[in-house]
């Protein structure tokens, strides 16, 4: 035990040359450690002085403190002292005195990886650990956010049909996308500026992909060089990249060819986001540290009065049509395209008669266009319409917006999809770093496989339509989803 050091004290050391932070109880002088830190001294200062355990945790194990030179112990903070942890930065400051936040009385505050049992946990706890910042942009969705909640909801009006007395023993959930063989039918969706969450961003996201056996598709919009990203990539692991057609098409070639020339394996065009939309969340937090923002736009950042979006400019060209696909195959010989963004049956049908070899059903997470349909209900669509016109067999179909649960991916695989996304729920989980993003993937596999026993099924090549049934819709409203259903053979009540 070292000398007990007073709450007085340890504010006396908040300068970048003597910072001192208190860290589970124990009292260190990070002064030297400062220009050293993986994340930027900014992280730290902010908590110079202060009692930074809560920050610290959500990132590195107790055992951490190990690494520090004894000589950084300046002693133990005085039990009785309180009011020095930093502030939440989502704390409301216009309520009144002693009253809670809407997090806390919404629901339990999580703040260690152990608490987490499912994807909601992870973004419980990023809205407490993350700077406002950060979670303000990962959260946003266009208007009135109502596509990005009908996304999640969706899953709910479908039914689960399971069969019985199937021996179930042995249960193999790997399935094959484009080529590449993967523990489960899962990818981790790009999502920009990983940074936002954790230094360690998208070569985290890289490292828990070749743990867990999935698809990572690289950002556009990272917050680490591509060559970091992947240079990270194990041997047998695979690697999509991200593009958005940028008005500049010299920027878009340029980072075409990178991709190629590291490896990446197909490319996922975006092609719903001819303008940015209107997302209020974001745009009420005016930037403060632009470190992890994404690299490809630094040049263009300029505005820092509202949200993340905006200060990114312009990054997709609205000029972008189907005639372009010729100019992008001439950039990447012999790569997959995936269109992403693809939410109508006409789409669809367009994209496999122009050889296109994949598309990603994805309303943007909502984030563009307020009261687009949630994603599951365009896979209906875009299933129903590839039967019709002779095409589901020349191209696949992918799936992100929404995606919770293990029975999630289930129901999509169901009507008809070969794999699907998640972008959110990986962002968040970054709160814990490669440990988070680790866990995130190993409870969506655990949660598949158990839906796969229950449902009476060993292979995901055995999942079919009939498996699912919906719930009744509104007389006179959802008349052509039924019918969708209905010719995809799925069952109805």
């Amino acid at each position: 035990m070292g000398p007990q050091i007073t709450g007085t004290e340890l504010q006396a050391h908040s300068a970048e040359n003597d910072c001192w932070i208190a860290l589970h109880g124990q009292v260190f002088d990070v002064s030297k450690f400062l220009h050293e830190h993986p994340g930027g001294k900014k992280v730290i200062m902010k908590v110079a002085g202060k009692d930074g355990t809560r920050s610290f945790q959500a990132i590195h194990p107790k055992s951490f403190l190990n690494q520090l030179p004894p000589s950084a112990l300046k002693g133990e903070l005085d039990p009785m002292e309180s009011g020095l942890s930093a502030p939440d930065s989502h704390s409301d400051s216009s309520a009144p005195e002693g009253t809670s936040t809407k997090a806390t009385i919404s629901r339990p505050v999580i703040t260690s990886l152990e608490q987490v049992l499912n994807l909601n946990d992870f973004e419980t706890a990023a809205e407490t650990m993350m700077e406002k910042q950060g979670y303000g942009y990962y959260a946003s969705a266009a208007n009135d956010e109502i596509t990005k909640n009908d996304n999640i909801q969706a899953f709910s009006r479908v039914w689960l049909r399971p069969r019985i007395l199937v021996d179930v023993k042995d249960v193999d959930t790997s399935s094959t996308m484009l080529g590449t063989k993967c523990s489960f039918p899962l990818f981790i969706s790009p999502a920009a500026m990983a940074g936002l969450a954790h230094p360690d961003a998208e070569v985290a996201l890289a490292h828990g992909a070749a743990k867990n056996g999935v698809i990572q598709i690289v950002a556009n919009m990272a917050s680490r060089d591509l060559e970091d990203i992947t240079n990270a990539r194990v041997p047998s692991q695979t690697q999509w990249y991200q593009v958005y057609i940028n008005p500049n098409r010299s920027k878009s070639e340029d980072a075409i060819k990178r991709a190629v020339a590291n490896g990446c394996k197909a490319l996922a065009v975006t092609v719903d986001t001819a303008v940015l939309g209107r997302r209020e969340r974001d745009m009420r937090n005016k930037i403060e540290d632009d470190s992890a923002l994404s690299l490809v736009q630094q040049d263009q950042i300029t505005n820092r009065s509202s949200g993340v979006a905006a200060a990114l400019g312009t990054i997709s060209d609205p000029s972008l049509s189907w005639k372009d696909l010729e100019w992008l195959r001439s950039l990447a010989p012999g790569l997959p395209v995936i269109l992403k963004g693809v939410q109508t049956g006409e789409d669809a049908v367009l994209a496999a008669q122009n050889g296109v070899e994949a598309i990603l059903v994805s309303n943007h997470g909502g984030r563009n266009l307020d009261h687009a349909r949630p994603s599951l209900d365009i896979l209906v669509e875009v299933m129903l319409a590839l039967n019709e016109a002779g095409l589901k067999h020349k191209i696949d179909v992918f799936l992100d917006g929404g995606v919770r649960r293990g029975t999630d991916i289930y129901k999509a695989l169901a009507i008809g999809a070969k794999g699907v996304g998640i972008g959110r729920p990986a962002m968040y989980s970054l709160v814990f770093g490669e440990a988070g993003i680790d866990k995130c993937l190993r409870m969506l596999k655990d949660e598949f496989e158990m839906c796969m026993r229950l449902m009476g099924r060993c292979k995901v090549s055995e999942i079919q339509p009939r498996d699912i049934l919906f719930k009744p819709t509104v007389p006179g409203l959802g008349s052509q989803l039924e019918h969708s259903t209905a010719g995809l053979g799925c069952s109805r009540l």
